[in-house]
């Protein structure tokens, strides 16, 4: 008699139960399919939107799966509380494991972030040719954790993400002409004019140097023992820009020598006071040579 009521007892709380936890369970499923669809939803639309503004397929595909994961996350800890799992220990938990894995991977997770932050600015791609500490590099291959450079010397530099984003990087490709500076001296008692007319018509002429702006000879500085004047011209291939350099100062040496016009180097002059000293050495008979 007694088992027969506790048997019933126990059927009827599990009922209760049952009867409580269903409605839970139907609307968590709901939540769940809700949230799926939503989240395939959203990351194509990204996926399709990063693609279309150009971004690495790499990074692109990072994006979206650090988005997926994120709102997998929420969904899944709203499907927990609906079901009645008390989820602020849990989200407690992972609070405190999230911190210990970002202490212990801070470094490579910032580097994974500013490959995504470069993937998107792009302030460089592959293949151009930028300077990042003073150093003339191009660009061989980004991807997530780190930049792969070239010198022009062909050695290769691997720079964190990280470095990448916080360093001060010029582009020259990026831009659609350069300008190229070539400077040169004369002495005082040259013509500035007759100077200028001489280096001008080294690049007149010349298919590699756009005619507008067009080049100039201006004084850029008076020294103290020369007048320095810089040749600046344009060229629409920003790889000639060292080429160019080092080819029109050549030139304007030879060009220079060549209308006579003095190229000053330092010198120094030696002045000699007279005193007895100098006076005696003056007066000594020369000895001749042995």
């Amino acid at each position: 008699m007694s088992a027969d009521i506790l048997q019933y007892l126990d059927l009827t709380l599990l009922s209760e139960r049952l009867h409580t936890f269903i409605p839970r369970l139907a609307s968590a499923a709901f939540l769940a399919v809700i949230f799926w669809v939503a989240i395939k939803i959203l990351t194509r639309l990204l996926g399709a939107e990063l693609r279309r503004e150009g971004i690495p397929e790499s990074a692109s595909n990072l994006l979206v799966r650090f988005i997926r994961y994120g709102l997998t996350i929420i969904a899944v800890l709203t499907v927990l509380g609906q079901l009645g799992v008390n989820v602020t220990s849990l989200v407690a938990g992972l609070g405190i494991a999230g911190l210990a894995v970002s202490f212990a991977a801070q470094d490579t997770v910032a580097n994974l972030i500013s490959g995504i932050t470069l993937a998107v600015d792009r302030p460089f791609q592959e293949g151009d040719w930028i300077t990042i500490s003073g150093t003339h590099v191009s660009v061989t291959k980004m991807r997530l954790r780190t930049t792969i450079l070239t010198t022009f010397d062909n050695e290769i530099m691997v720079i964190p993400n990280k470095s990448m984003a916080q360093e001060r990087v010029v582009n020259y490709t990026m831009t659609p002409r350069i300008r190229v500076r070539v400077g040169v001296r004369i002495a005082f008692k040259e013509n500035i004019d007759r100077a200028r007319e001489i280096l001008l018509g080294l690049v007149a002429g010349d298919e590699r140097i756009l005619p507008e702006p067009a080049p100039l000879v201006i004084v850029s500085q008076i020294g103290t023992s020369s007048i320095d004047l810089e040749m600046r011209f344009w060229t629409v291939d920003p790889w000639l820009k060292f080429a160019l350099y080092w080819e029109f100062t050549e030139a304007a040496k030879n060009a220079l020598d060549a209308a006579g016009v003095q190229i000053p180097f330092p010198h120094m002059q030696v002045l000699v006071d007279e005193s007895a000293g100098t006076k005696r050495l003056q007066a000594s008979p020369q000895t001749p040579d042995c």
